[in-house]
């Protein structure tokens, strides 16, 4: 073609040019030719004739400017530009003031532009090619090109701007195929492939993926700083602000699965969230020359706006914006449609605190104390030598050490050191119920006739409003990435462990069959890791780069603070969006799940986010939060923090925890959130009961076992409540998991998921157990004294456990039931639940021979008062004669069985006597039947009101606390008599 032909001409030139320089490729190759003209006066209007032949013959085809655009000019332009580095940018710029000259440029570029934009979404990376593969040539060709003004007014008046945008910005995520020729060796421990292999291809990636995310950041700066040329004037970042919002109510638009104009790629949003993240973390200017070195990233004061220190700021009118953008945001309080009806007070423009203003002054770590937080901490080249340990894959399952990731740049660390603050740059699955919404937004390269809905449009685009926009595009892109990445994670471990025990029992085995249906399950197993370490070492190259670790803990240093702050203020509070809380957690948890580990959990709270603690336990039972889902969200943080004795210290030495924590969670122990609050309050008691191990009580709280005893004394009613949910939990629990064992012994197999949920089941039935051995061994008179009604349920549900445990025919089954794969057999055995039945027993029967109070309730006496002596006399002899030498040692472990079987005694005893009278009334012919009609153990003591019905008080007075109607008439008791008393 002859167009082709004349580009193929231009080049030439340009190589003929480049003799001139002694770097040239071409120079000691044509240095031979004896004679040839000088190119100094000739190049111009050769190059212009060129062009002008190029440009006519453009302009005398019809539909020729897209094939050209697309084929023969992007490759002339990769030439020159080089796809690897050092470009050459002069050559680069010599062509494009030749064609900005000739009025037909103006269509081509604009369709170049898209061309690049479409090659740079479709581009894969090629592990021989890195670091330079995959969309960087073609973004680096088009960032360059775009520092030009005229070329940048081209693309922004043309109408693909965001559609080219959207490309630029969107990155190929890799299927199976492509991270088997990405990463083509796979190492993990015990395995016999090559360890060094695989850390260097991590390596390779991760450079690849850092000059991808360069080339984003300078594209971004540079849309960030162009001011459109438009009347009214429109500030810096009004342009890229449009953009962020129309990409974001696209994600939200196909989250609603409404019908949007083209299609929408979620790497688009990772990619804004990363260039966002990095403006914020490493800092940033607002200045545009033109000029090929200026618009760079990192040319501010060095310190981001995420790790200044001191005085801190934030504009409330952010929160209260009513545009297509942000109407549909669901608060803290509610729909924003709710919200409208509540009085608002007048609200300041900014809200105002002092950094580390919500912690204790003598733990107080900021960017300006002496104790600096993790992300500010370390030098640059501590950086350089952790990320070479790090490059050195070591699956979460391997022993091998901790190292903490850099948190910081020598050059902030030393700025934060000298407290110089910098002044502030002026010019720069949600879980909402709602209908879905008509998003309407337009194209940005119209941005003159977009309407204005707040005052905010009109200003140049700040921090803070940056920051607004990164915690929502972490909600839509980043997390659903973290979330995907840590399933990996977990199945790798899962993986590995499975392969091991496949190994074990094919090495056992001796009959053919078995083991060669063993080596086709471990052909299974051993491709699925495979699959599930490509997918990590992907999601670490990604992911869990240094710089963006040490952001995202600024980032939840900044927003914890923030929203402490404005929960002071009961109207702005209201209207947080839900994201923020969501992000937040979501960020803190990534980071606390990192592998490699950001830093090590003993300093992961207590430098820099020891306040996320007094957040989630202030507003995890908050009333001011109304959707549910975001209570549990801060709930489960509690239980997942909890669980790790670093973390607990941090909990035992916040002031919120101390005050408040014991009884929000008496009072969250309710149908919904029962399951955290169980692990929390198992947590705290872990090691106090009978027969439990040295370690779990050494990772136990006796700071909150004496808080929670203190809450359950003074807060009585609160905490009948609570054990009647308690009691009410765990006989539902027992009951499901009863049902599940019978079920699979009927068809005599054990199906994966009838095994978990047994196990599950069969945890939580052990917590709870344990609790209710914590509430006898520290609160005994709620059983002992007064009226016996806690004492007989308590006795009833011991013996309902009892019986249930030792209905199965097969111990065998019942444990094997139990066991998980990765778990040992002595972990998940009936111990765990035998256990706490003994200690419930043996702390009432201490407390009852140690109490002064003559008024107790007899326990013995309520066991012998059950319609099943014989059932609880054979659960007390299964409980002596059950092996527990495996969890018992010394001289206490076994006076403690002594008393366990004196108390056996005394209730044979017992109800031998209680027979002998029943078989003495049954001669003397008393046929009068008073017996209660709902248990059949007791005498009809008590009549109900207005209906006068009648049975025992225990029946009723039980009944009552779940149901204020009738046994028999259904209708609403007012009062009930006792027949005594009447």
């Amino acid at each position: 073609m002859f167009m082709a032909y004349l580009l193929r001409c231009l080049f030439r030139l340009l190589e003929v040019q480049n003799l001139e320089k002694s770097e040239s490729a071409y120079f000691e190759k044509l240095r031979r030719v004896k004679k040839f003209a000088p190119l100094q006066e000739l190049f111009r209007p050769i190059s212009e004739g060129i062009c002008a032949e190029f440009f006519s013959a453009i302009e005398g085809s019809q539909g020729c400017l897209e094939y050209i655009a697309w084929g023969s000019l992007t490759t002339l332009l990769l030439d020159v530009f080089r796809a690897r580095e050092p470009h050459d940018f002069s050559c680069l710029d010599q062509i494009l003031d030749l064609f900005l000259q000739f009025q037909g440029s103006t269509s081509l570029l604009q369709e170049l532009i898209v061309a690049l934009s479409c090659m740079s979404k479709a581009a894969p990376l090629v592990l021989t090619e890195c670091p330079y593969s995959g969309s960087y040539p073609f973004l680096a060709l088009a960032c360059h090109l775009l520092r030009c003004k005229d070329v940048m007014h081209l693309w922004w008046n043309s109408e693909d701007f965001a559609f080219s945008f959207e490309g630029f910005l969107t990155r190929k995520i890799p299927n199976k195929q492509d991270l088997q020729c990405l990463i083509p060796s796979v190492w993990w421990p015990g395995s016999s492939e090559d360890e060094v292999s695989m850390t260097l291809t991590m390596k390779t990636l991760s450079d690849a993926i850092k000059k991808i995310e360069e080339m984003h950041r300078e594209l971004c700066s540079m849309v960030i700083c162009f001011v459109p040329p438009v009347s009214p004037p429109q500030p810096p970042g009004s342009v890229f602000r449009s953009f962020v919002q129309s990409s974001i109510l696209k994600a939200r638009g196909g989250d609603h699965r409404m019908a949007v104009n083209g299609t929408f790629n979620n790497t688009v949003l990772v990619s804004l969230y990363t260039v966002i993240l990095h403006l914020l973390s490493e800092g940033f200017s607002m200045d545009y020359s033109g000029s090929p070195s200026s618009s760079k990233v990192n040319c501010g004061n060095g310190v981001g706006f995420l790790h200044k220190g001191g005085k801190r700021k934030f504009p409330a009118q952010l929160l209260f914006r009513n545009d297509a953008y942000y109407s549909v945001i669901p608060r803290i309080g509610g729909s924003p449609n709710s919200l409208m009806y509540y009085q608002v007070d007048a609200v300041e423009d900014d809200v105002q605190w002092d950094e580390g203003c919500m912690d204790d002054e003598e733990t107080r770590v900021t960017h300006t104390t002496a104790q600096k937080p993790c992300c500010c901490s370390v030098t640059d080249a501590t950086v350089g030598i952790r990320y070479k340990e790090n490059t050195k894959y070591v699956p979460s399952t391997s022993k091998g050490p901790c190292k903490p990731m850099p948190e910081r740049s020598a050059h902030v660390a030393a700025e934060c050191s000298g407290r110089s603050l910098g002044d502030e740059i002026e010019d720069k699955p949600s879980t909402s119920t709602q209908s879905e919404i008509e998003y309407g937004y337009q194209g940005l390269h119209n941005l003159e006739n977009m309407p204005i809905a707040t005052q905010s449009s009109l200003e140049a685009l700040k921090e803070e409003e940056l920051l607004d926009v990164m915690l929502l595009l972490y909600h839509l892109g980043i997390s659903p990435n973290f979330r995907q990445a840590f399933y990996f994670m977990s199945q790798q471990s899962q993986s590995i462990s499975l392969l091991e025990e496949t190994d074990r029992q094919i090495r056992e085995k001796s009959c053919a069959e078995q083991v060669r249906r063993l080596k086709e399950a471990r052909n299974s197993y051993h491709e699925d890791l495979v699959d599930c370490i490509r997918h990590c070492v992907w999601y670490r190259a990604t992911l869990f780069s240094s710089w963006k670790q040490r952001g995202m803990y600024a980032t939840c240093m900044w927003v914890v603070e923030l929203l402490l702050v404005l929960s002071e203020s009961k109207t702005i509070f209201q209207y947080v969006p839900e994201f923020y809380v969501e992000s937040l957690v979501d960020c803190f948890h990534a980071l606390r799940r990192s592998d490699p580990p950001f830093v090590s959990p003993a300093v992961f709270l207590k430098q820099g986010l020891a306040s996320f603690v007094t957040l989630v336990v202030k507003h995890f039972d908050d009333t001011r939060i109304v959707n549910p889902d975001l209570k549990d969200l801060l709930l489960q943080s509690i239980s997942v923090l909890v669980q790790y004795k670093e973390f607990m210290h941090v909990f035992e030495n916040n002031q919120e925890a101390i005050n408040g924590l014991p009884r929000s969670l008496l009072s969250a122990f309710d149908n919904r959130s029962w399951i955290p609050v169980t692990n929390i309050l198992f947590r705290f008691c872990k090691g106090s009961g009978f027969a439990s191990s040295k370690n779990a009580e050494s990772s136990s709280s006796a700071t909150f076992q004496v808080l929670l005893t203190e809450t359950c004394i003074h807060e009585q009613e609160l905490f009948f409540s609570f054990l009647n949910r308690l009691f009410n939990t765990l006989s539902w629990t027992m009951t499901e998991f009863s049902m599940s064992i019978r079920e699979m012994q009927d068809k005599h197999q054990v199906a994966d998921l009838q095994q978990r949920k047994c196990s599950v089941i069969f945890d939580i039935s052990c917590s709870l157990a344990r609790i209710l051995e914590f509430c006898t061994r520290e609160i005994p008179c709620a059983f002992l004294m007064g009226p016996d009604m806690n004492l007989r349920r308590l006795t009833e549900l011991v013996v309902f456990i009892l019986n249930h445990i030792i209905s199965a025919a097969d111990a065998e089954f019942f444990d094997m039931t139990l066991r998980r794969p990765e778990q040992h057999q002595e972990k998940t055995n009936r111990t765990m639940i035998l256990a706490p039945l003994v200690g419930i027993i043996l702390n009432l029967m201490e407390c009852s021979s140690t109490s002064e109070h003559r008024e107790l309730n007899d326990v013995i006496a309520v066991f012998a008062s059950m319609d099943c002596p014989a059932t609880i006399h054979f659960g007390l002899q299964y409980l002596l004669s059950y092996n527990w030498s495996n969890v018992l040692r010394g001289d206490t472990s076994l006076a403690k069985l002594a008393q366990l079987e004196e108390f056996s005694r005394y209730f044979q005893r017992i109800t031998m006597s209680v027979e002998g009278e029943e078989e003495l009334n049954l001669s003397t012919g008393d046929e009068e039947d008073d017996t209660c009609c709902i248990c059949y153990s007791c005498d009809s003591d008590a009549t109900f009101q207005p209906c006068h019905h009648r049975s025992c008080f225990g029946c009723i007075s039980r009944h009552l606390l779940n149901s204020q109607r009738c046994f028999f008439c259904n209708a609403v008791v007012t009062s009930v008599t006792r027949i005594g008393d009447s």
